[in-house]
Order: C-alpha cells, then sequence, then structure tokens
C-alpha cells in the first residue's frame, strides 16, 4: 500500500475535548474530540489516563452532522457516526508537532530624504515596484510606478526643498497610479501622538531618552525640564511605530516615570526637526504633509538644512484585498491568496538609474497566517471525501443540493476568515507480512485544527496532545512535542 516516504492524512477540526474517562464515542459533541482505547471504545482521562494491555488509542471526534442520514432516517454507520482515527499503538508514534499561530503581516516600504536631499532645481524621483502573486494573477505582470517632486518652487535664496514637501509629492503620485494603486496605500506608523505622563524620581534632563513596553518600539522623548528629580516638560524625540492606546511605556533614566499613550499619529509622512542635539519628530498624512488637508497641515521650511535641519520618511503598505466568495458558492478550486505583496521601494537620478547618493529606501517583506481557515476547509473536505461524505460542486444547483447533503454543516464548522493552529501526530503501522514480498509500513498523519482565537480549546488539545506523547513515553518511544519560531 505505501511503498513510499509520504504518509495519509486525516483532517480534524476541534473546538474542544472530553477530558473524563469512560464516555461513549456516541457521547462526543460535534467538533469534540476524544483520545479512546479499543478494549471499551470508551474514552481515557485526559489528565493520567493510560491504555489497558494490549490496547490501541484511537483519536476520535463527534461528527458535525446534525442527521444521521440523507432523508434523516437513522441507521448505523450514518453521518453521525464518530470521526476516528486508525488505532494508534504508542510505540509506533514518530513525530508529534505543532504549528504556531502566525498572524498576517502586510509588508511595508518606506523612503527617507536627509535635509540636503532636494536641491533647488534637481528633480527627485521615487519607484516604487510591486511584486507576487496578486500582482502577477491581476495584471498577468509585475508593475511599478515612479513619482517626481516637479513642479516644487524654492523662494528667492533658497538653497534646498523641504525634504516632507518632496516626500509627500512624490509619494502622491505613485499612489495615484491606476496599476499598483490596487496594490498599495499610505503607510499608518501608530506611534504615539499624545501620552499622560506620571513623572516618576531621579530623573534629569537628557535628549533621546528611551522607553520600553507597550505594543510598539522606538518611541523616545527630550526630558525638559525636572523638578526635584521628576519629569516636569518633554517634548518627542521619536514618535516609534506599532503602539495602542492605553500602552504603558517606561522611560528611562530614573524610576517609576511612566507614560500612557492616550492617542495614536495618523499618517505615513514622519518629518524630524534638529536644532543642535535636540530633535523633535512629527507624523502627518500626505495631504498635511502637503499642505491639502481641512487641518492639521504642516509648514514647509524654507530653509531646511539651515540651524533646523528637517529630514523626513514617506512609509507605504501593501493593501491588496483578493475577491472572495461566500460559503453558499464556495467551490475548492477557488484562488486564495498564500503570498502578500511584495514592495520595494528605490531611489533614482534623473536619468532613471538607481541613486544612493542621498536619501534611503527601506523594504520589509510581508508574512501569510500560518494556517488560514481557506487551508482547513479544504483540508476537511478532502477527509469527508475518503469518508464518502458527499460535496457537490461545480453544478448551478450545486448550493441546493449541499444543503440536502448537509454539506453546508461541514463548511460552517470552518471559519475560513480565521487563522487555526495546528497539532500533528505521524505514527506508522508495520506490515510483518506483505503478499508482496516487500516489508514496508503504512504511515498515517492525523492534523488537528483549532481556531488560534478559541484559548480555552487550546489548552484542551494541548493536554490531549501530551498525553498521546506520555503513553508513547511508556510504551518506551522518547518524543516530545517539536515546535519552532517560523511554523
Amino acid at each position: 500500500m505505501a511503498y513510499f516516504n509520504h504518509a495519509f492524512y486525516k483532517t480534524f477540526v476541534a473546538t474542544s475535548t472530553q477530558a473524563s474517562a469512560s464516555v461513549a464515542t456516541s457521547a462526543l459533541t460535534a467538533g469534540q474530540l476524544g483520545l479512546v482505547t479499543d478494549s471499551t471504545w470508551q474514552t481515557i482521562a485526559i489528565s493520567g489516563g493510560t491504555l489497558p494491555a494490549n490496547s490501541l488509542a484511537y483519536l476520535v471526534q463527534g461528527s458535525y452532522y446534525s442527521k444521521d442520514t440523507i432523508g434523516n432516517n437513522p441507521g448505523n454507520g450514518g453521518y453521525q457516526e464518530s470521526v476516528k482515527s486508525k488505532g494508534i499503538n504508542p510505540k509506533f508514534i514518530s513525530r508529534v508537532w505543532a504549528t504556531n499561530c502566525i498572524s498576517a503581516i502586510q509588508s511595508t516600504a518606506s523612503l527617507s530624504l536627509g535635509s540636503n536631499c532636494a536641491p533647488c532645481g534637481k528633480t527627485q524621483f521615487m519607484r516604487l515596484d510591486i511584486k507576487g502573486s496578486p500582482t502577477l494573477r491581476f495584471l498577468n505582470h509585475n508593475a511599478y510606478a515612479i513619482g517626481d517632486s516637479a513642479n516644487i518652487c524654492c523662494i528667492d535664496g533658497q538653497e534646498f526643498l523641504d525634504p516632507a514637501l518632496v516626500s509627500a509629492t512624490m509619494a502622491k503620485m505613485v499612489l495615484a497610479n491606476p496599476l499598483i494603486k490596487p496594490f498599495i496605500a499610505e503607510g499608518d506608523v501608530n506611534g504615539v501622538s499624545t501620552a499622560t505622563l506620571a513623572a516618576g524620581s531621579s530623573y534629569s534632563a537628557a535628549n533621546g531618552v528611551a522607553t520600553t513596553g507597550g505594543s510598539g518600539s522606538g518611541f523616545k522623548i527630550n526630558i525638559l525640564t525636572v523638578s526635584s528629580g521628576a519629569i516636569a516638560t518633554f517634548s518627542v524625540a521619536a514618535r516609534g511605530a506599532g503602539y495602542a492606546v492605553g500602552d504603558v511605556l517606561a522611560v528611562a533614566g530614573g524610576t517609576a516615570g511612566t507614560l500612557t499613550v492616550t492617542a495614536l499619529t495618523a499618517g505615513g509622512v514622519v518629518v524630524t526637526a534638529t536644532t543642535g542635539a535636540v530633535s523633535v519628530q512629527s507624523v502627518y498624512t500626505i495631504e498635511q504633509a502637503l499642505g491639502a488637508a481641512g487641518s492639521g497641515n504642516y509648514v514647509a521650511s524654507t530653509d531646511p538644512n539651515g540651524t533646523t535641519k528637517v529630514t523626513a520618511t514617506v512609509n507605504f503598505v501593501g493593501a491588496y484585498v483578493d475577491t472572495k466568495f461566500g460559503n453558499c458558492s464556495f467551490d475548492t478550486r477557488d484562488h486564495f491568496n498564500a503570498e502578500p505583496v511584495v514592495i520595494i521601494a528605490s531611489i533614482l537620478d534623473e536619468t532613471g538609474n538607481p541613486c544612493n547618493d542621498c536619501g534611503v529606501a527601506t523594504n520589509t517583506p510581508g508574512q501569510m497566517q500560518q494556517t488560514q481557515g481557506e487551508n482547513v476547509i479544504r483540508d476537511l473536505i478532502l477527509s469527508e471525501r475518503y469518508r464518502q461524505s458527499p460535496f457537490n460542486q461545480g453544478n448551478a444547483d450545486s448550493a441546493r443540493i449541499r444543503e440536502i447533503e448537509m454539506s453546508d454543516e461541514i463548511l460552517s464548522a470552518v471559519d475560513r476568515t480565521a487563522t487555526y493552529k495546528a497539532y500533528y501526530i505521524q505514527h506508522t503501522i508495520p506490515r510483518f507480512n506483505n503478499p508482496s514480498g516487500v516489508f514496508d509500513n503504512d504511515q498515517y498523519v492525523y492534523q488537528v485544527y483549532v481556531k488560534c482565537s478559541d484559548t480555552s480549546a487550546n489548552t484542551a488539545v494541548l493536554a490531549l496532545i501530551n498525553r498521546v506523547i506520555a503513553l508513547a513515553n511508556t510504551a518506551g518511544n522518547n518524543i516530545a512535542l517539536e515546535t519552532n519560531s517560523y511554523w
């Protein structure tokens, strides 16, 4: 049967477990997973349970079907028959591993310009490349757009253009390009806009003082004045990124000084004004940086390379959203994204060649969530088809047929928009006598999916998995749960 190094997969989607002993498989509710012995066909206790001698363990899950057969004609082995694995001899378990709940991360790109990067009379150019499977599928090719800073005028005696104004002008032109517009948006850094101060003690005036804590990073303040060691006044040296309202940030350099975030920045143009050793940072939207917003507009400097030096960074984020059909018209052949948009920013000279003399372009790749609900529903349907459970698709009346055959109950068991954690058990069944004369093993992998947001279910399933590992170790098969940081 299995003359190759692959395994037969079976899928379970668990919402809870049966932790008690001596519960019949027929009593398992929909989505409830239990560890069963074939000596009684009842569950063993997840906490401290053992297998009777000469018996096998089974993963058994309550069926998601609400009726036993089509037409509600009950009978043995119908739709409500519990879902069972092959018999598992703990001695032959070879691997147990689990994935992480990795969320999707959008790709980002940024372009930074220094105070002397935009001389008057010289046009700046920025190129933004959009790559990846979403672009190829949408356009049949990768795409790019070029933005420039033409038509920005200097006043008499001005040497350099304000880099914030230049960056915003180029960014607006790029974002308006119809080819790449569906794939990118202005990046919102979510820096700290305002925060409530708890003054603390043992501080002294200093610039660029770091903070720790919260959900983001990079927020720094200038401690301007202190009163008996307590922070009296401060300015923001760096807004940071990735924060949330309510974050409590500890101020370094003293005791018990904290800042509680009360509002976040909006916009992707980060402007830093440095006078001597003191930097003050602000964040604007592209429209505000251009002076075209209804309020909060940035006032461009006419001497950005003078006593106060102005630098600016404009941020972009991958923002493509693919078309998806709902469960009513779901088809396993429907496309779903498994790769994020890739954004690559670069600086060009007036001839169109890459230029690194002034300004810095950075790019951060995106990341897809580890196990999407789209993967889970396809795995579950495949596993159910092995059990001869029907799933009609491709016909004009497939939605009606699925309602009749109760396939909709399988579709509703999985949240296609959610991320799932997966647990895997791999074991072999030795064949000591084979008609072909070849000694080989059948290999099986059981994948148990649990929604990442369901904390209680994850805790319960992990306990069950650890009980399987304990049974394997008791049988002399020394294994452990395999995990790592990237799957």
